[in-house]
Formats: structure tokens, sequence, C-alpha cells
């Protein structure tokens, strides 16, 4: 094209757009200017390089999630576009990958285990939703998103292959695992503040699930461990006030299996950093809150040292039987009960109505186990999850869906077997078992919490994940292709080997 028509053209385009929008505004109706505004940033940033613009949208929702936590997820983008962020930013970022799979022949998918395993567990989900949406509308579709949230995994992918959005991605994490402890600190202190000052159209910016929040902590406490570059006392200060800030949020169970197991992964890698730190918090985290306790009460029974002791040890109270002396400790045993009697409940039901689909997006996991549970638990009582993502698979999608997810964290533990003995003697693994300890404190929460069901969680898990098997592929490559060339050298005859350079 003429560079003068074109020129003229988007003079003209421009023109028209500017007066449309102008009209619009002066009615009181800003959709169109702010789509007109996001499209010229949008083009602006392409244009001048750096970081993808879908990748400062994801790096905002990560931060959202992570900071602002449950009031950042109901925030929505315009009152003319009910969209909360997550799903605008899925929209943008999906558009967006395409775009650039189709002009740029730039892969979203890699030939792997985990991706195959998330495609075929997606492709499951949306052959049950289509006959749940005729059943039960758009519950459905609501229920569902524990699903599509799954396409994170694949946009983030695409923003891993390229340098400056990955390092954005890292970045915004790192910041807000750092800031989390403070804000998270000033809110409970301050809740009345933060609830009716600092909010959005009405909508407070920081509002926090407890649980997710132990979560994040936990995440951030593992990643302060992965940025070496940073000055060693502040960044092992801001590690230990995520640690110490985690274990004073009493629903933090779910929260510290993820701790476990993820601690259990840097072990496999030899990577001790993280052991030793918590071998130097515990002892004199539990000490200090005795002497104040002995000082205060002269009861053991009555620290804050005793009553950890009960949340921890309440996590083998598999029947819930156990009795607890802490006063805020009390409703632990049960919490057990009520859980397990959920997911009894959720497998007995899918079971006699429909094993192997699952009693599909929309049906109601809840009405039976409130029928049956033998305490009132009042008329609010709405909750859709049954507080682990293993029985929402089971019940949502019967045992080909769990038997689906199930394989999806298969593939997730041989990635991180695989990555943790590399990073035994490589420091360039490091960043990308940061990724994989953000996804595996998150999934292991997810299995006792509603964690992967709602966009909180969800997205920091499957964006980080998707970072995590893409910043590994390299690292991985370079290690098959090291012991390939070991078993080549082993395969010669010896005078050979002698005499290789």
């Amino acid at each position: 094209m003429d560079p003068r028509l074109r020129f003229w053209l988007v003079v003209l385009l421009g023109t028209a757009l500017g007066v449309s929008a102008a009209f619009a505004i002066a009615q009181e109706n800003y959709a169109l200017a702010g789509l007109t505004t996001a499209a010229t940033l949008w083009l602006l940033m392409e244009w001048a390089g750096g970081p993808r613009p879908e990748a400062w949208l994801m790096a905002v929702a990560l931060a959202g999630y992570v900071v602002g936590n449950r009031g950042f997820a109901q925030i929505s983008v315009t009152r003319a576009i009910p969209l909360l962020p997550a799903e605008a930013v899925l929209l943008a970022g999906v558009a967006a990958t395409l775009l650039r799979m189709a002009f740029r022949k730039v892969g979203a998918v890699r030939r792997d285990v985990l991706n195959y395993a998330i495609l075929a567990w997606m492709l499951l989900g949306a052959a049950r939703l289509w006959p749940d949406i005729r059943t039960y509308g758009a519950v459905a579709l609501r229920d569902f998103a524990t699903v599509y949230y799954a396409l994170f995994f694949f946009v983030a992918q695409s923003l891993a292959r390229h340098a400056t959005s990955a390092r954005l991605l890292r970045a915004a994490l790192l910041a807000a695992c750092a800031v989390l402890p403070f804000t998270y600190f000033l809110f409970t202190h301050f809740e009345n503040f933060f609830l009716q000052t600092v909010a959005v159209r009405g909508v407070p910016l920081l509002f926090y699930k407890d649980d997710l929040a132990a979560a994040y902590l936990f995440a951030g406490f593992f990643m302060l461990m992965t940025v070496p570059d940073w000055p060693r006392l502040p960044r092992i200060a801001l590690a230990l006030a995520s640690y110490a800030s985690a274990f004073a949020i009493n629903s933090s169970r779910a929260a510290i299996m993820g701790l476990v197991v993820t601690s259990a992964w840097w072990a496999a890698a030899r990577r001790w950093a993280p052991w030793k730190l918590q071998a130097l918090a515990v002892p004199l985290g539990v000490g200090a809150l005795t002497v104040v306790a002995l000082v205060a009460h002269g009861d053991f029974k009555d620290s804050r040292a005793y009553a950890l002791y009960e949340h921890v040890a309440s996590m083998v109270d598999f029947t819930g039987t156990g009795r607890y002396a802490s006063e805020d400790r009390r409703y632990v045993g049960d919490n057990n009960r009520f859980r397990l009697a959920w997911w009894r409940s959720v497998a007995e039901e899918t079971w006699a109505d429909g094993p192997v689909f699952g009693l599909g997006f929309g049906a109601d996991l809840t009405e039976r186990f409130v029928r049956n549970y033998e305490r009132d638990l009042g008329e609010d009582f709405n909750t859709r999850s049954p507080h682990s993502i293993v029985f929402t698979m089971l019940g949502r999608m019967g045992l080909t869906g769990l038997a689906a997810f199930l394989v999806i964290v298969g593939a997730m533990a041989l990635r991180t077997c695989r990555l943790a003995h590399v990073a035994r003697t490589d420091d360039a693994a490091l960043p990308a078992l940061g990724w994989w300890s953000v996804s595996w404190v998150m999934l292991s929460s997810a299995c006792f919490g509603v964690v992967l069901e709602g966009p909180m969680g969800a997205v920091v898990f499957w964006t980080a994940l998707g970072l995590a098997n893409t910043t590994s592929a390299e690292l991985l490559a370079a290690d098959d292709g090291a012991a390939g060339d070991a078993d080549l050298r082993s395969a010669r005859p010896a005078d050979e080997v002698l005499a290789a350079p």
C-alpha cells in the first residue's frame, strides 16, 4: 500500500473514532473511549518494544491477586463492561496469543506430556460442559471456570519465550510477594480503613481470604530464595516475614501442606536455603512465644506456641476426634469432620449418579451434604466447592476427569523431579525452581481448600505452571544432551575415550 494512502486512512479512522468517542462521553457512555484508549496503548507498546502488552496485563493480574486477593478479584473493568480481572486478562491474552501464533508462527503449546495432559483435560471438560449448559444454564459456565482458567497456562508459555515479558512477570510476582506481609499486617490491624477508603467504585481493593493469603506468603518465601542477586539481609528478612505471617493465620493448614510438599522438592534439589531458614526461624519463634506466654500467663498451654503446636497437630487428626485446649483451635476437630463428611458425600453421590463422567458443571455438590450433616450450617451456606480440587474434579467430571487431572499432577511431578536433578549443580535452574515452588504450594493447598476453583488462586497457579514448564525446557534439554554425550563416551572403546579431546 502507498505510504501516503495508508497515512490518510489512519488519520480518517482516528478522526472518526475520536468524534464517536466524544459524542459517547458527552452522553456519559465511556465504553468506546475506554476501548479506543486501550487499543491505542496496546499499539504504542507493540511499537515501543519491551514486554508485550498482554504481559503487562498478566503482571497486573499476578500482583493484584497476590496483594489485593478477594478485593481485587471483585473489581470489574468498567460499569459498562462487567468483566472481572481474570476474564478480562484472559480474553486479551488468548486473543493476542492466537494472533501471534497466526502471524508470527509463535507457538503456545509445547510438545511434552504436561501440555498434552492439560489439553486432554480441557477437552474432556468442554465435552462435559455442553449438555450441562442446557441443564443448568449460566451456573454451569461459572463452575467451568475451574477448567478454562487453564488457558492462562498456554498464554504464560507464550510469554515465557519472550525474555523481557518473562522478566516482567517474575518481577511482578517477586514485588507482590515482598509487599504482601506488610499489606496483610496493615489490613488485619486497620480493616475498616481498607474496606471503606481504599476502594474502587465501592469495592475494596484489598480484602483477604486467609487460606489463600497464607499460600501466597509461603509461595513468596520460596520465591525469595531464588533471587541471590538481591541483598542478602533484606531478602532473608522478607522471607522470614512471609514465613512468620503465614503461621500467624489461623486458616493456614492447607497452605502448610504446600510448605511441606515444596520443601521436599527443594530437598530433592539439594538446595537447603529454605530448610536452614526454617531451622533458624522455628526454634527462635517458638522460644520467644513461650517466654512471652510464661511471663504474661504462667501457663504454656495459654501460649501462642502451644496454639501453633495444636494447629499443626490437627492436620493429622483425620477423624477429627482430637481435643484442643487453645481458645482459637477448638474448632479444628469440627472442621476436619466437616471436610471428611463433605468429601464422603460427594464421592457417594458421584458413584451413585455419574461415576464415569461426574455430576456435571452446575450440579449442586452441597445439597446432599447439607441435608445429611449433623450440624446446622445456617441458611447462608452457599459454598459450591467441597474444599478440595480432587473432589471437585470427581464431582464435576467423574473418574474420567479426575484421572485426567491426576495425569497433569504426575506430569508436574516428573518435570519437577528432572529440574531438581539439574538444580543440584546449576544455579541457572533457580528461577525455574521458584516457579515450580509457586505451582506446588498452590496445588497442595488446593487439595484441602478452595484455591483452583476461583480466580484468586487459579490465575497465579496456571501462570506459574506455564512459566515453570517453559523456563525448565532449555535446562532439561541441555541436561539430556549432556547425558547423551556421556552415554556416547561410555560406549566408545577405552583407548578412544582416552584419545578424545
